[in-house]
């Protein structure tokens, strides 16, 4: 199975995130939590308004850069996009 990569860089799908948490109804999907396997780019483009409960970032090393960590995560602006997370993938 072909995955399309996200051309988004980190601060734009953090960004994203945040605002489909602040848009969203605080509790999780209530149809159940079977699309939270599918990767943020595929829920993005499925449906635009749902609360995202994983995040993949992994082989994104140059985003990271120069500071080489994973500071920009623990911004406050970007705090509603990591609310509902259940699993985050930097690896």
């Amino acid at each position: 199975m072909f995955v399309k990569k996200d051309l988004r860089k980190i601060p734009q799908i953090l960004a994203d995130a945040s605002q489909r948490a602040a848009s969203s109804p605080p509790s999780l999907s209530e149809e159940g939590d079977d699309t939270s396997s599918t990767p943020p780019t595929k829920k993005a483009k499925s449906t635009k308004n749902e609360i995202i409960t994983e995040m993949r970032l992994g082989r994104r090393a140059p985003e990271f850069l120069p500071s080489c960590n994973a500071s920009i995560l623990l911004q406050p602006k970007f705090r509603p996009a990591l609310d509902n997370l259940i699993q985050l993938s930097l690896y």
